[in-house]
């Protein structure tokens, strides 16, 4: 008997075994990270014959509970908070920071190392800082006016920010990575941030008469963007002059995993509770992934995994992948 032609045989056997125990593996693994083809095909025609108009291609496949954790995090906004933030970007200490503090219809505000930081009394993620040489550019920020409820210097950010939603232009590469360079060198000022939260530019624009940089940044955790999280900058020779929106400074508690809706799933919820909206707004064009913050007791909120539509006729919706609700 010839040993040798045996134990090759064998070997390619195992081989070929594992081969095909490996191909199995591989296959099961990526049938439980992706929704079939054929739900998504049947999902795409039920769907448009519910009013829902849509490309099965704009049905994301990738299943979001094998990536995405639902989180909660502590140190929401409190005074001792918004205080830290102060004095990490204007290197205050504790005995002059109590002399440096002020209230105005606007909130809590502090001058203090070169910069007037204002907070919101009632969004405690909203808060603006800015250059006290650089503040006579802008419009009042201690008087409201009584038909808004908000300050020159409130309604003129909101203008501006609204204008650069608008605006379609391309930016150019070097104009990017200046502006995020030095908004990475002003974030720095605040070294509690958690490290997976950043920043996305969604807008630049520059006047070229004044020597200003307009910039409008949505923040990220884990490079998904957080909803309503906008801040409006100023910049002028590579420096913040004015940083003004809904931002979080703080630090990450800890993430938990959770069953997360996949987009089949939010795709027929939102035709069963929202049909009426749907019909109005046209073909859905998009459906991604973002968080959205859910105030939870006081200290506390949650960042949500959601999937946000939007559709032609710029109509966006969110839902919570936890629970399928709507976000108000």
């Amino acid at each position: 008997m010839n040993t040798r032609h045996t134990k090759t045989a064998i070997i390619v056997l195992l081989l070929v075994a594992n081969a095909f125990f490996a191909y199995n593996i591989a296959d099961l693994y990526i049938k439980s990270e992706n929704i079939p083809s054929e739900m998504i095909n049947d999902a795409a025609f039920i769907l448009n014959s519910k009013g829902l108009k849509m490309d099965k291609s704009s049905i994301p496949q990738k299943k979001p509970s094998g990536m995405i954790y639902g989180g909660v995090y502590e140190g929401i906004y409190s005074d001792d908070a918004f205080r830290e933030i102060v004095k990490c970007f204007s290197g205050i200490s504790d005995e002059n920071l109590k002399e440096a503090g002020d209230i105005l219809p606007v909130g809590e505000t502090y001058v203090a190392g070169g910069y007037r930081f204002i907070c919101s009394e009632t969004d405690y993620f909203k808060i603006g800082i800015m250059e006290l040489e650089y503040a006579d550019r802008l419009k009042d920020f201690s008087v409201v006016n009584p038909d808004t409820g908000k300050t020159e210097l409130e309604e003129q950010t909101q203008a501006k920010t609204e204008l650069l939603l608008k605006k379609t232009s391309a930016i150019q590469k070097k104009d990017l990575k200046g502006a995020e360079d030095a908004i990475k060198d002003f974030l720095k000022n605040c070294p509690s941030q958690d490290s997976k939260l950043g920043f996305d530019i969604i807008r630049l624009e520059k006047d070229i008469f004044l020597g200003l940089d307009y910039v409008l940044i949505n923040q990220t955790f884990d490079g998904v963007p957080i909803d309503s999280h906008l801040a409006y900058i100023e910049m002028q020779d590579g420096q913040i002059k004015y940083f003004c929106g809904e931002w979080y400074f703080g630090g990450f508690a800890g993430r938990y995993p959770a069953a997360l809706l996949d987009s089949v799933n939010i795709l027929f919820k939102c035709a069963d509770t929202d049909g009426n909206i749907i019909k109005e707004s046209g073909e859905l064009k998009e459906m991604k992934v973002e968080y959205i913050v859910i105030p939870h007791e006081k200290g506390k909120f949650y960042l949500t995994p959601s999937w946000q539509l939007v559709f032609e006729n710029e109509k966006k919706l969110s839902y919570n992948m936890i629970t399928g609700d709507k976000k108000n």
